[in-house]
């Protein structure tokens, strides 16, 4: 068994034209390189897109790629992040889902959130959706973590959030929970929203890993990361980080005094 991990691909988010449209080949680019790779299927730890309400052009990009993949059998499961989860709830991830597209793997129903069991795999996948301003922390203080603690198998848990254990100390001011709001016996925890790479196994947890986002988001990102990524795991929890390379960066500094 192996699946891909991807997060923040912020579809739609930049201004200028063609970094806009570096940011789509990046998505269509991880999908070339998961097909070739014969992964099985693909997680997308939230903000697929920049805002609840993509350009049509956007969507458009995003619906090609997504048929590709299910035209090779590769399942898509979703969680909405920050930034494509609207305030009141809607989210074009409900849209892609209707149309058989992919899985919106956010359900969260009585303080409880559902599993979800790949079809071909018998993975078991849950996720915590991310809101604007943290605020999907309340939903980690009331979670009944014991429907999810009771499965066994190999479990996903997938989340738009930042853990403290891995909070930057350029970010020290940021309130963020420790990894115990999570339900614990899962065997990989598929992270989304803090724009950097990182992974770390925590007894009683698993694995914890942040893939960065998939195409820069600002030039500082662009500056420090020069391209996006994602991961690719197996059932071994052997991980590897892929590196979506479209265009080489040169960063040239002027003294302006």
């Amino acid at each position: 068994m192996k699946f891909a991990h991807l997060s923040d691909c912020h579809i739609g988010g930049w201004r200028e034209e063609e970094l806009k449209r570096l940011s789509i080949e990046s998505f269509s680019k991880s999908v070339e390189i998961c097909i070739n790779e014969k992964i099985d299927f693909m997680i997308i730890s939230g903000d697929l897109f920049n805002t609840p309400y993509p350009t049509t052009d956007a969507l458009e990009e995003v619906v090609h790629c997504l048929r590709r993949l299910r035209d090779e059998d590769i399942r898509v499961y979703i969680i909405p992040g920050s930034h494509d989860y609207s305030p009141s709830g809607k989210t074009m991830i409900n849209v892609l889902e209707k149309a058989g597209l992919c899985v919106n793997v956010f359900r969260f129903k009585d303080n409880k959130l559902q599993i979800f069991v790949d079809k071909e795999t018998g993975v078991k996948i849950a996720g915590m959706c991310g809101l604007r301003g943290g605020l999907e922390k309340f939903n980690y203080k009331t979670l009944d973590k014991s429907n999810l603690e009771r499965e066994d198998g190999f479990k996903i848990f997938m989340f738009h959030y930042l853990l403290k254990e891995f909070l930057p100390k350029k970010l020290d001011m940021i309130e963020c929970d420790d990894i115990t709001v999570f339900p614990k016996g899962f065997d990989y925890y598929a992270g989304g929203h803090p724009h950097f790479i990182a992974k770390k196994t925590f007894d009683n947890y698993g694995l914890v890993a942040y893939p960065g986002p998939l195409f820069p988001n600002n030039i500082v990102e662009i500056e420090e990361l020069n391209n996006g990524g994602f991961y690719i795991i197996d059932d071994k929890l052997n991980i590897k980080h892929v590196p979506v390379k479209l265009k080489d960066v040169i960063c040239l500094n002027f003294n302006a005094d």
